[in-house]
């Protein structure tokens, strides 16, 4: 063929080529968000107004096309660089094999992304890379057992042999017909399209390119979440995941400056600006048991019904009881299961892969266990599913805990202990617990991690529930989810377990008086989303805190606290002038005598000025009784957000990677 024709005939095939491509993959990735907003975000989307509506569609159509730019780059790059003379050849093959692995890519990470937030309420986020450190077998089975994986496996493989088939057709076409009739004039277009193309790239002709802090175009984080397209969401997240593994030197000043702000007193020796006393009000060295349930909703116990939908079980007993406290107006910390134990034992902050990264096994002066350790307590971590998930057995080995005692331990003495996917049913756990006090010789300092109320959704062989009538009104006009009532029962199956455990030990003389006990959800329950709405959002992070003593103490069971309050409580309870790490409040004194008298969550705070919504790398502010819109400076529960947030970074990389001189 002669080299100018070749030459006037590329720029043309190249350019149709690639947009056609490109608008294919906007169709698909806009149909995708269509799904997620009819199907996921219906009422969301209706709350927002309609200036917010047109902002979200501009918003996701730009994102789309840097992503479009920035994935079909290499296709552009591929017919710029195949040589002349087999251009016409090779590129309508490799290009073809190149576009249809985009769309399947794309369709793949679309159709994940859209169950990720089903069941996770937002976007990818760093939660989806510790998949590597579960049980493999156990998500596998969750995984099977709750998505239609063959069924979106297929849709993938279909969009990707489907472009990849239409492009190499068009491609081939092109490539025998048509060209433009100048030499400079080819020159000319292909150079202006790569410029348009290199300003689809960076999104933005202003300052700054167009970054995922730009995302928050609607004052619904829900619907924010939607505007990148699944690809992008990732490719973010695996950023966020390099990130994580470079961790700064902690800087004097920011300690300083978080310092000064909670009104704490700033010493060259870092350990004392959190290090204060404990009163110890039970001096009698009681045990004292954390229990965290797996997904313990706030949400869910709302739709209880005593006499036809009963959520509580024994547990309704135990609420009962003149010495158990129930704070209901609290959050979790976390949204996953090791990243709220990380926080609650080591105060580790945002940094969600602790106990598996390089520096899980580092002991942390932060760490929960110490404090007991040295007042003379035996240590133990009790989990109903393996010690190798997420490496806890290592990480609270590391952080004080002188016993591990996971599934296979407790099987080797209970060989008929039921077992489900996650690992032992959570009453086989509690058995265990109860009987180790029982024997215990020494006071002992317990975390409970319970698994059974996770999908998918699995109660053991014989057991019954009684009270608990379906259908049931309330649960079917608030969720939308097939697995709903499978989901109530191990709810229920979970309390009633917790209650049986808290009801022996209440009934047991020698224990009553001797057992300090704290119980609370790891994270709210996945997969219901009911919780765009800006007013809903709150509720989405809630989980119960039930404490049992055995006397009697004032408290304020409205006040608005969080998992970092736990562990002071129970320090300020049981030992008597212990130093321990002040990054939360003890629930039984005065709100007055605390600087962090808030609750507060990765993405929500709640202070007694209002709430703040940490969304995309944005703090937005609002009214706490209305969720009137305020503009940050006007609200200092963002500031309180973000200098909490600074704190406990700020301990956790002085203890990880130093000092910065």
């Amino acid at each position: 063929m002669d080299l100018r024709v070749i030459i006037t005939r590329r720029p043309l095939v190249i350019i149709r080529s690639t947009l056609l491509s490109g608008f294919l993959l906007l169709l698909l990735m806009a149909a995708v968000r269509l799904c997620s907003v009819y199907w996921l975000n219906s009422d969301a989307w209706g709350a927002i107004s309609g200036e917010e509506k047109i902002n979200f569609l501009i918003m996701s159509l730009r994102f789309d096309l840097k992503f479009a730019a920035i994935i079909l780059s290499p296709f552009i790059l591929l017919g710029l660089l195949i040589p002349y003379g087999r251009f016409g050849s090779v590129f309508p093959k490799w290009g073809a094999v190149y576009i249809g692995l985009v769309f399947f890519a794309t369709s793949l990470a679309g159709v994940s992304n859209y169950y990720y937030i089903q069941t996770y309420g937002h976007h990818f986020d760093l939660m989806c890379f510790g998949v590597v450190n579960e049980d493999f077998t156990a998500v596998i089975k969750s995984i099977w057992d709750g998505y239609p994986v063959i069924c979106f496996i297929l849709f993938s493989l279909f969009c990707g042999i489907s472009a990849g088939g239409l492009a190499f057709a068009f491609m081939w076409l092109m490539c025998r017909i048509g060209r433009m009739q100048f030499l400079w004039t080819s020159v000319i277009v292909m150079t202006a399209f790569i410029g348009v193309w290199a300003l689809l790239i960076r999104g933005d002709v202003g300052k700054f390119p167009l970054r995922r802090a730009a995302t928050a175009v609607t004052t619904s984080a829900a619907i924010n979440d939607l505007v990148p397209s699944g690809l992008m969401a990732f490719a973010w997240t695996v950023s966020d995941y390099m990130k994580e593994k470079e961790i700064r030197q902690a800087d004097p000043a920011d300690l300083k400056d978080a310092a000064a702000y909670f009104g704490l007193e700033y010493s060259d020796d870092y350990r004392k600006v959190l290090a204060v006393k404990s009163r110890g009000l039970f001096a009698n060295r009681p045990h004292v048991i954390l229990a965290v349930m797996e997904s313990m909703s706030t949400d869910m116990l709302e739709a209880d019904d005593p006499a036809t939908f009963d959520i509580y079980g024994s547990l309704r007993k135990v609420l009962s009881i003149p010495t158990v406290y129930s704070f209901r107006n609290f959050l979790s910390e976390g949204d996953g299961t090791i990243d709220s134990i990380g926080r609650i034992l080591v105060r580790q902050g945002d940094n969600m892969n602790h106990s598996v990264g390089r520096f899980s096994r580092t002991g942390f002066f932060t760490s929960a266990a110490v404090p007991f350790k040295e007042h003379g307590y035996h240590t133990v971590l009790v989990t109903a599913g393996g010690r190798g998930w997420r490496n806890i057995g290592e990480f609270a080995e590391a952080n004080g805990f002188e016993t591990v005692i996971d599934d296979s331990y407790i099987l080797q003495r209970r060989p008929d202990a039921g077992k489900s996917t996650w690992g032992l049913f959570d009453g086989e756990m509690f058995d265990f617990a109860y009987d180790m006090l029982k024997e215990s010789d020494r006071p002992v300092f317990m975390v409970l991690v319970s698994v059974t109320n996770h999908p998918p959704y699995t109660l053991p062989d014989g057991y019954r529930i009684t009270g608990f009538n379906v259908p049931n009104q309330k649960v079917e006009q608030k969720y939308h989810n097939e697995d709903i009532y499978k989901m109530y029962e191990t709810f229920r199956y979970a309390n009633d377990q917790l209650g049986n455990f808290i009801l022996k030990i209440t009934g047991n003389g020698e224990l009553s008086d001797r057992v300090i006990l704290a119980a609370t959800g790891d994270h709210n329950v996945r997969g219901l989303n009911v919780y765009q709405k800006i007013s809903s959002v709150v509720m989405g992070h809630q989980v119960p805190l039930i404490v049992y003593l055995p006397h009697r103490l004032d408290a304020d069971l409205h006040r608005y606290a969080s998992h970092k309050d736990i562990m002071p409580t129970l320090f300020d309870l049981a030992l008597e002038n212990a130093e321990f790490y002040y990054q939360g409040c003890s629930l039984f004194r005065s709100a007055d005598e605390c600087p962090y008298n808030f609750a507060y969550n990765s993405s929500v705070t709640v202070t007694d000025t209002g709430v703040c919504i940490y969304d995309s790398g944005i703090s937005r502010s609002f009214g706490r009784d209305d969720f009137s819109g305020t503009a940050p400076e006007d609200n200092s529960s963002c500031r309180t957000a973000e200098q909490f947030r600074k704190l406990n970074e700020w301990y956790y990389r002085y203890q990880t990677a130093g000092e910065k001189k």
